[in-house]
């Protein structure tokens, strides 16, 4: 399971991304596909399995939790409870 998200993960990082700011002004850019979301901050970043939800769209670990319902997310962890965020923009990750 650990290399299946390692090479999910690997997949993702050049691959689109949206801002999403929230309502503490705190902000994350999110890359996603249909198994993984990597949840990035200036500080660190999240890398979460989908897990089904009857309520929206989750993805998980026994560390975070990131719902999604549209236009908008909710990320929680230990240090970071960022309920009530939106979709600020899309774009295309640049390479350095």
């Amino acid at each position: 399971m650990e290399f299946s998200l390692t090479v999910l993960a690997a997949a993702l990082i050049g691959s689109s991304y949206s801002t999403y700011v929230c309502l503490d002004n705190s902000m994350f850019t999110l890359s996603l596909s249909d198994q993984m979301a990597i949840v990035r901050f200036r500080d660190g970043e999240y890398r979460l399995p989908r897990r089904g939800s009857a309520i929206a769209i989750k993805y998980a670990t026994d560390q975070a939790t990131l719902y999604l319902d549209g236009e908008f997310a909710a990320f929680v962890a230990d240090d970071r409870p960022l309920p009530g965020c939106h979709k600020q923009g899309a774009g295309e990750r640049q390479s350095h």
